[in-house]
C-alpha cells in the first residue's frame, strides 16, 4: 500500500520533466538578465523610498533560476534508464509540476 500522493514515473518521462523544468529556469534567468542589463543601461539606482536595489533583487532571482537549471540538468543526466521513480508531492513540486509554475510550462505536460 502506498500512503499519500506518490506517482511512479518512468525514467524517460522524469528525464523529460527535468529537462523541461531546466529549460523553464533558463528562460527565466535570461529574462532577468535582460532586465538587469536594461536597468544598468538606464542607470537606475536603488529606490530611496524602500531601500531596495532593483538590480540586486533581479540578480538574486536570476541566480536562483540558474542554480535550479544546473541542478535539474544534473539530475536529468543521471536518471537511470529503464527504472521507475516513485515521487511524492514534495518531489513533484520541486519539478514545478504542482503550483507556482508558468502557464506555458504546465501546458507542456
Amino acid at each position: 500500500m502506498i500512503e499519500g500522493l506518490k506517482v511512479c514515473i518512468p525514467a524517460q518521462d522524469l528525464r523529460a520533466l527535468c529537462q523541461t523544468a531546466a529549460d523553464h529556469h533558463a528562460e527565466r534567468a535570461a529574462t532577468y538578465a535582460q532586465q538587469i542589463d536594461s536597468l544598468k543601461t538606464a542607470a537606475v539606482e536603488g529606490l530611496h523610498l524602500t531601500g531596495g536595489d532593483p538590480v540586486e533583487a533581479l540578480t538574486e532571482r536570476r541566480d536562483d533560476h540558474v542554480k535550479d537549471e544546473v541542478e535539474l540538468r544534473f539530475l536529468a543526466k543521471y536518471i537511470k534508464e529503464g527504472e521507475e521513480y516513485l515521487l511524492n508531492r514534495e518531489e513533484l513540486a520541486s519539478l514545478k509540476l504542482l503550483g507556482g509554475t508558468s502557464h506555458s510550462f504546465r501546458r507542456r505536460w
